[in-house]
């Protein structure tokens, strides 16, 4: 696909009408120059508000959502669990697993997938287990 000119692309951002429809458009866009954005993105799509206006019709918004994954383990959880650890808001219990080819991550919403997956390890279906608390935040930087 050749490179689009400058209006070309703002011409296309600016006519989409559906958060599908701007992300197609954004993918065609990166086609034409290389899977990259071009280098007048900021400048002629973000910073005069192209983004912002042409989100706002389909009732979005141009923002940057960044989020923000921490985890840490969780203390003195030795064999079959007995009760789900105490959680904050966000946070969510990630088992560990590894069968011998790397680790692999299932997050349990309940004591009852907790002590499924620890059967599954103490019955040799894995070589590891470790529990940790994954807990998540977001935050939002205005275009």
């Amino acid at each position: 696909m050749p490179k689009m000119t400058q209006a070309e692309v703002v011409a296309l951002m600016e006519g989409s009408n559906s958060e599908d429809e701007w992300h197609a458009n954004i993918d065609k866009v990166r086609q034409a120059f290389g899977g990259q954005y071009p280098n007048f993105w900021y400048a002629d799509i973000i910073q005069p508000g192209v983004a912002s206006k042409t989100a706002a019709k389909f009732g979005k918004t141009a923002d940057i959502t960044v989020t923000a994954i921490s985890r840490k383990p969780i203390p003195n959880l030795y064999g079959r669990p007995t009760s789900m650890p105490y959680l904050q808001k966000g946070e969510k219990i990630i088992g560990i697993y590894d069968q011998g080819l790397g680790e692999k991550e299932m997050p349990c919403s309940s004591l009852a997938e907790m002590q499924e997956l620890y059967d599954s390890y103490a019955s040799g279906m894995a070589l590891k287990l470790r529990w940790e608390i994954a807990s998540t935040s977001e935050s939002t930087i205005p275009t």
